[in-house]
């Protein structure tokens, strides 16, 4: 089983990277992204930073080291004893958002377990092949037959079907329990995102729902969140590991949950036990520990080096709980990382001992507030406003102290403002007017990351153009039959003030939506020429598509494909994890054949280089 199973994924791997994606799928493709929501989420008391006695120079400086490329935040949100002391929000990003979990959403999966042994339903030495029996044969291994639901929750089952095996299989849990098991269940730590899937099949068979309609009235509603949604597989049952979308805040909530021992205090002040102090002492409790160091529990991360625990998804999503601290940073983002430590994760420890350091009574639950220092909450303040998405937050200027002279001349004669400059270069005008036909391709606007989780197979980048009105410019970018139009903004077009009001717009992908804004800034290449550079944030991922359009003096165009986080990372690891369960260690080899080629077609999936035909100077009827 496991031969054929590794068989089908490499040849998928093998068609995707050639570009050959027609009826790559065993099962019909359906839309998997759920549409934007409609019910925000009840919102936590709110205080300001010294009120909680949280030192407004440790937020600043927090907020600082969050942001740049390499990590990437979208949005931070930072509470004390369980009120919201900081909402920082990378322009465009929003908290008014939902956001993508990755695994962050396994600690979801993770509470609805402990609800049902709590509840009497489960327990945590049961075998899933009793659970499934009807999914199982004379052919079951012993091995497979031996795997709990401990094992699942703590990820220690060895079961070898993978996440990168469900594009292959329409019925993941039959899938799941005909796969080899690695070890002897138990005897090492295997992080695998189908445990995560088992646990969420599990609760559907036990109850009757589904994980989002088991934990509406057990958890969300008591917590107050707002819309939440679940990409399930092809049989109906919700992903578990992944395909989560929910707001920020409430996971927030469950961190705070988790940090009071299950017990949810309302705004009324009435408390209500949902969840047992058993199940968050167990869930907490580090039962391996990886090469790094990273120490895993129950769906969720111990960290006892920093006394901390966490929900922790890839590319940098994060609700870190310190419970002595009584501090909770939660933080949505598209960095590289895929696991725990990273320079975010770091920066979050410091900001913990920082705050732990400027307790005024250690081990007093309420500390008096911190005095008031108006130069260090106007620095913060002046940080709050110039947050930028993979940018680093410029220097605080000192305050101006003005004699009253100097304050009476300004007032008396006040400058006018100096002309904004445009944006779009008079050289680069003339190429905006073209209509840019493009070779055959399989190339996309959705990141390659985004497109492989909604089973979306493009086909191919068929033209480019422009719509440009004063200092307004909008990309006509047909794909696959259809025309998105995506508005563009430009640094110093406006007020930096009003930087987070960049236009919004929706694109569709095999019926999925997306919620994207785009920013542009025109450059020069070595040969002088225009070039025009975009990043396209996809709102609610972690993933944004950045696009280099190069016009040359001939007419034609080149546009550069990449995105971050960069899909590379992740196919590296999916080959090293294949080089590990193939029985035959040659057959990844013997698939590709030259693994110089491999090297060049996984480049050229990840940044893919266009090039147009001869431009045309009117716009088609069609592009209209």
């Amino acid at each position: 089983m496991e031969l054929r199973s590794n068989i089908k994924l490499l040849n998928y791997m093998r068609k995707f990277l050639l570009n050959d994606t027609e009826g790559i799928l065993p099962y019909a493709v359906r839309p998997q992204k759920p549409d934007a929501p409609g019910k925000a989420p009840a919102p936590l008391p709110r205080c300001t930073p010294r009120e909680a006695g949280v030192p407004a120079e440790a937020l600043d400086t927090l907020l600082r080291a969050l942001s740049g490329a390499r990590c990437g935040t979208h949005t931070c949100l930072v509470l004390r004893r369980g009120r919201v002391i900081c909402e920082a929000e990378y322009a465009p990003y929003s908290l008014r958002r939902w956001h993508v979990t990755h695994s962050m959403c396994k600690s979801v999966a993770g509470t609805a377990i402990g609800m049902l042994i709590d509840e009497g339903l489960l327990s945590l030495d049961e075998h899933i092949c009793e659970i499934f029996p009807e999914k199982c044969s004379l052919l079951t291994g012993r091995r497979m037959r031996a795997v709990t639901v401990r094992h699942l929750l703590s990820m220690r089952s060895g079961v070898s079907f993978r996440e990168a095996g469900t594009v292959l299989e329409s019925d993941w849990v039959k899938a799941f329990l005909d796969a080899d098991v690695l070890f002897e269940p138990g005897d090492a730590l295997d992080y695998n995102s189908l445990n995560s899937y088992m646990l969420s099949a599990i609760v559907q068979k036990r109850t009757g729902l589904g994980l989002t309609e088991y934990l509406r009235p057990r958890l969300f509603e008591p917590l107050g969140f707002g819309d939440v949604a679940w990409e399930t597989c092809p049989q109906g049952i919700a992903k578990g590991g992944w395909g989560l979308y929910v707001y920020l805040e409430d996971l927030a909530k469950l961190g705070q949950l988790y940090l009071q021992k299950g017990v949810w205090r309302s705004a009324d002040g009435a408390e209500r036990r949902l969840l047992s102090e058993q199940w968050v002492d167990a869930a907490t409790t580090p039962y391996s520990v990886t090469e790094k160091g990273e120490e895993y529990g129950f769906q969720l991360w111990p960290y006892t080096p920093e006394g901390v625990f966490l929900f922790n998804g890839m590319f940098g999503q994060y609700v870190v709980v310190a419970p002595k601290q009584q501090l909770i940073v939660a933080v949505n983002a598209g960095a590289e990382n895929l696991f725990v430590l990273s320079e975010a994760f770091a920066a979050i420890t410091r900001f913990v001992r920082a705050v732990d350091g400027a307790a005024r009574a250690p081990g007093d639950e309420n500390p008096a507030a911190l005095p008031e220092d108006g130069d260090t909450d106007a620095r913060l303040g002046f940080t709050l406003s110039h947050l930028r998405f993979a940018e680093p937050v410029p220097p605080c200027p000192a305050p101006e102290r003005l004699s009253w002279v100097r304050r009476l001349r300004r007032a008396l004669f006040a400058l006018q403002p100096k002309p904004c400059p445009s944006p779009i270069p008079d050289a680069a005008r003339p190429a905006l007017a073209k209509v840019y036909p493009l070779e055959a391709n399989r190339a996309s606007l959705a990141p390659t990351i985004v497109a492989c989780m909604e089973d979306w197979y493009s086909g191919g980048v068929e033209r480019v153009a422009f719509e440009l009105c004063g200092d307004s410019l909008t990309l006509l970018w047909h794909e696959s039959g259809a025309v998105h139009r995506i508005p563009v903004r430009f640094d110093g077009a406006q007020d930096p003030a009003a930087a987070e009001c960049a236009p919004e717009c929706i694109l569709e992908f095999g019926g999925n939506h997306f919620s994207v804004s785009a920013v542009g800034r025109f450059t020069q290449d070595e040969d002088d020429n225009p070039v025009l550079k975009l990043t396209v944030c996809f709102l609610e991922s972690s993933s944004v598509r950045r696009i280099k359009l190069v016009f040359l003096p001939n007419g034609a165009l080149t546009i550069k494909l990449d995105e971050s986080p960069t899909l590379r990372a992740a196919m590296d690891s999916v080959r090293e994890t294949m080089k590990v369960n193939v029985p035959n260690a040659e057959l990844f080899a013997e698939l590709f054949k030259d693994t110089g080629y491999l090297q060049y077609l996984i480049h050229r999936a990840c940044t893919p280089v266009l090039h147009s035909a001869k431009a045309q100077t009117a716009l088609p009827e069609a592009a209209k």
